[in-house]
């Protein structure tokens, strides 16, 4: 058992001890069982929430109506969530009403796909009753039960699907498959923050290349916004090496060269990200197809996003040249404006004028000047440069 596992151990005992079943559940399972990475874990018992509480010392209503108390346990927080089985889902999200009970069974087969509706008891034993641990041996995503009634519990079931597939490299069952063609429409239920998330994870697959083909096969696009027919951009994608495509920040700007929107900062809002994450990534946009620079525009653009468009360019050509960027601009005399020896404020002080957009023009020609080797970066010998750029403009 691994050691995430066994530092959780006496979460379960207490509750077994208590005259509760408790088991792992959830992708720690199937990841255990994968041979991969556990980031966290999920605890499933027969007690109602409220038993939980009484259990437990230190607990918190994380999302109690749900069935889900958290608790503090040897400086650990563990989520623990209560058998259930859930309603109709008349939004394709959300259950109607969502009912405790003591089943274990019962609980797993409310779950999306058999490789995630596994148990594991504290003795190390797998529960299994869908077949998940044969579906993984065959490396097929099949859903729990019928693939039909699953998506229309939560349509966003689907993509994870693809998701599974980029990242586990299997393939989907055919009545799995089937089903997502008949009821990908129900994506249009489905926030788009939902889909961003996915969308990401699948972009961050070992087997996006598979994944990909997946996405236009299963007509996914007119629910990812901005991609109506962008089949081109999808074909994009799967033909550069997104390997190095691991950080959310690179797979947007990634995307965006892929489907080449009007305009990149409505194509990211539509998709509801962060502002930071839409300004660097507009930003490297506009300068995506630069290979020669200054040595001023490197420190104007600053090595984040110059690092960005290189990491791009590299993902689409295999070349890059950030090595010898990187050196040019560790090379520079300043590498940010807090190091230059003179602020705005000083600049007025020393003209006696108020700020405006020639202090902001005068800011930028006196960085050039210093990155190029005009001046020395002295407070003495700036005030000097700005005196004389001044008399001149008089």
């Amino acid at each position: 058992m691994k050691a995430i596992f066994k530092k959780a151990v006496p979460v379960l005992a207490k509750l077994e001890q208590a005259g509760f079943e408790a088991y792992f559940v959830g992708g720690s399972v199937r990841d255990t069982l994968l041979g991969r990475e556990v980031a966290d874990i999920d605890i499933a018992t027969s007690a109602f929430p409220e038993e939980v509480k009484q259990i437990f010392t230190r607990t918190f209503d994380t999302g109690i109506e749900h069935g889900t108390v958290s608790v503090l346990e040897a400086g650990e927080i563990y989520e623990i969530t209560t058998f259930r089985t859930e309603g109709t889902y008349a939004d394709f999200r959300r259950p109607d009403e969502v009912v405790f009970i003591r089943s274990l069974e019962k609980d797993l087969e409310r779950r999306d796909f058999t490789m995630n509706a596994i148990a594991m008891g504290l003795d190390g034993r797998f529960i299994d009753p869908f077949c998940g641990q044969q579906d993984m041996k065959n490396k097929q995503i099949r859903a729990v039960g019928q693939p039909w009634e699953r998506f229309h519990e939560d349509a966003l079931r689907m993509m994870r699907g693809v998701r599974f597939v980029s990242q586990l490299d299997f393939s989907l069952e055919k009545d799995t498959y089937e089903a997502m063609q008949q009821n990908i429409a129900l994506l249009k239920n489905i926030a788009v923050e939902r889909i961003a998330v996915e969308f990401v994870k699948l972009m961050k697959g070992e087997a996006v290349k598979t994944a990909l083909p997946l996405v236009e096969e299963l007509e996914m696009l007119p629910y990812l916004p901005g991609f109506v027919g962008q089949n081109a951009a999808i074909q994009r994608l799967a033909s550069w090496d997104l390997a190095a495509a691991r950080d959310d920040e690179t797979i947007w700007f990634i995307v965006v060269l892929a489907v080449m929107p009007e305009n990149v900062g409505n194509f990211l809002r539509a998709w509801k990200l962060p502002n930071k994450l839409i300004r660097e990534v507009s930003k490297a946009y506009d300068l995506a197809d630069k290979r020669v620079w200054s040595d001023y525009e490197l420190f104007a653009t600053g090595t984040h996003t110059v690092a960005l468009v290189e990491k791009a360019r590299f993902i689409q050509t295999g070349e890059t040249e950030w090595t010898a960027l990187h050196e040019r601009f560790d090379g520079l005399p300043v590498q940010s404006r807090s190091e230059i020896q003179a602020s705005g404020d000083d600049i007025m002080a020393w003209t006696d004028k108020k700020g405006g957009p020639w202090l902001k023009d005068l800011l930028a020609r006196l960085d050039q000047a210093i990155i190029e080797g005009e001046i020395r970066n002295t407070q003495s010998e700036i005030k000097g440069w700005v005196e004389h750029v001044i008399n001149e403009s008089a």
